[in-house]
């Protein structure tokens, strides 16, 4: 390969300093958002809060929520999505498969 290419590639990809803790901060400000509209619980999970985990320039915030009103849990959703410059998923905690209870409860971080 190229060494130019790759010099290339390393700049774009390269993240920021801060960068995971900024992704932390806005989970947590986002976990107040869901629970003013009912979430009687978020748990953040994925590499945004396991620290072993690669954190990279694709790196969403991952949430799992329990208590969200299913009436209101796309909406809901969509206005957690303004509050970061990051994609976050939301999981609904009464729905997740048992690897994603497992997830939950063995990497989970409560917020």
């Amino acid at each position: 390969m190229d060494r130019r290419v790759l010099l290339e590639h390393v700049r774009r990809t390269r993240l920021p300093p801060g960068r995971r803790a900024r992704a932390r901060s806005d989970a947590r400000q986002i976990a107040a958002f869901l629970k003013q509209q009912g979430a009687s619980r978020v748990v953040g999970i994925g590499s945004t809060f396991v620290p072993e985990r690669r954190f990279t320039w694709r790196s969403d915030i991952d949430l799992a929520v329990a208590g969200l009103p299913i009436e209101t849990f796309f909406s809901v959703s969509a206005q957690a999505e303004e509050l970061t410059e990051f994609h976050i998923d939301i999981i609904p905690i009464e729905s997740a498969t048992e690897s994603m209870h497992r997830t939950i409860r063995e990497d989970g971080v409560d917020l």
